[in-house]
């Protein structure tokens, strides 16, 4: 039943989301539910979170203010779980790197460093502060919401359910404007990529019972990405099967990421 009432909440979700975007053409904003980055993101997030906190508080009967609470009381223990998982996540990260470049797949950029201005500095910091906000946002609706509200006992089956079923929607929803991308080669690895992230994130919230360790793993994860991209401080060769794309999750490297930080974990 838990199923059927999620594919219904699911099967809803675009009709709110189709009147915000119909608005947004209409007002001549500019603006789109679909965009990357902005204001467009940042609606489509709050609404989305929105419609999952009405599902908990009317068709879950469960209560928000209880669980935040849990936090509040144990805010120490939840920070010291958000500052280990995250040193974990970005020290794994920083491992594969220099495995990577022990394998002539990375170099040090010496003329991004030296250009690197403590205005980029500056820019690169606001970004990661966006980077956990996203995390946050996504680590309560994926994981917090959906894979818990799927998990209604812990037996290996009903478990096994909810993680794959909220990891699947989970990639799913990151390509919302061109669904039928996913069937290309790229969009496929792509997919993979984010399906075992997912698998990841999900094990971290099971394994520590804490959604903020999940949040900490997702920003060391995507955080190390935004300062590349950023910074410019590594050239990634994308010559060999082990980095064959730009995008770090569509290649074999962020996968063997992904599955060996789920076991490490486990």
């Amino acid at each position: 039943m838990r199923y059927l009432y999620i594919c219904l909440f699911l099967a809803f979700i675009p009709i709110p989301l189709a009147v915000i975007e119909f608005l947004f053409g209409a007002t001549g904003s500019g603006l789109s539910i679909f965009d990357t980055r902005g204001v467009g993101q940042v609606t489509l997030l709050a609404t989305v979170l929105l419609l999952v906190i009405g599902h908990i508080a009317f068709v879950a009967r469960d209560s928000i203010s209880d669980y935040v609470a849990l936090y509040m009381r144990e805010w120490r223990k939840a920070l010291r779980g958000f500052l280990v998982m995250l040193a974990v996540a970005a020290g794994l990260v920083f491992a594969a790197y220099v495995v990577a470049g022990a394998f002539g797949q990375l170099q040090w950029n010496e003329e991004a460093w030296d250009q690197l201005t403590m205005r980029k500095v500056e820019r690169t910091v606001v970004a990661l502060f966006v980077v956990l906000i996203l995390a946050f946002t996504e680590e309560m609706m994926f994981r917090a919401f959906l894979m818990r509200y799927l998990r209604w006992n812990t037996s290996t089956a009903v478990t096994v359910g909810a993680v794959v079923f909220s990891s699947l929607v989970f990639a799913s929803v990151h390509n919302l404007h061109d669904p039928m991308s996913w069937f290309s080669e790229e969009g496929a690895r792509l997919f993979v990529g984010l399906f075992l992230l997912a698998v990841l994130l999900c094990t971290v919230y099971i394994v520590t019972g804490s959604i903020w360790c999940s949040i900490a793993v997702h920003l060391g994860l995507l955080g190390s990405k935004v300062i590349l991209r950023r910074t410019e401080i590594l050239d990634v060769q994308t010559h060999s099967w082990l980095i064959s794309h730009a995008d770090v999750r569509m290649t074999p490297l962020a996968w063997m990421i992904f599955g060996g930080l789920a076991l490490v974990i486990y």
